[in-house]
């Protein structure tokens, strides 16, 4: 990766939280990125190639924070989604299930 490449990446990271700034707009920061990410990416203007191997390492690292953010904010204490927990793990069961199934009749 070139120093142009992380200076690219570090000002369009800046993007997603200045597009959430204004609360009437009422934009995840996420969003932002996103399409920030678009704009310089293959899509766009093809200024950071997303094959390169440092590149990829930033995004996986950038996916896990973004999860780890989303799973702090999920009150793992409260009742209500203790006793849902059951009926979730089924449906994540069956839309597994489901997947396989459709997956290996693709795949035929």
């Amino acid at each position: 990766m070139t120093f142009q490449t992380l200076a690219i990446i570090s000002i369009v990271a800046l993007l997603g939280p200045l597009l959430a700034i204004p609360r009437r707009w009422n934009l995840p920061v996420t969003l932002g990125e996103i399409l920030a990410g678009i704009l310089v990416g293959h899509t766009g203007l093809r200024l950071v190639d997303s094959s390169d191997p440092s590149i990829t390492l930033l995004a996986n690292v950038g996916f896990a924070l973004i999860m780890f953010v989303a799973g702090s904010h999920v009150p793992v204490r409260d009742a209500q989604i203790r006793s849902a927990l059951g009926t979730g793990a089924v449906r994540a069961l069956f839309t597994g299930v489901l997947a396989v199934a459709l997956g290996i009749g693709a795949a035929v």
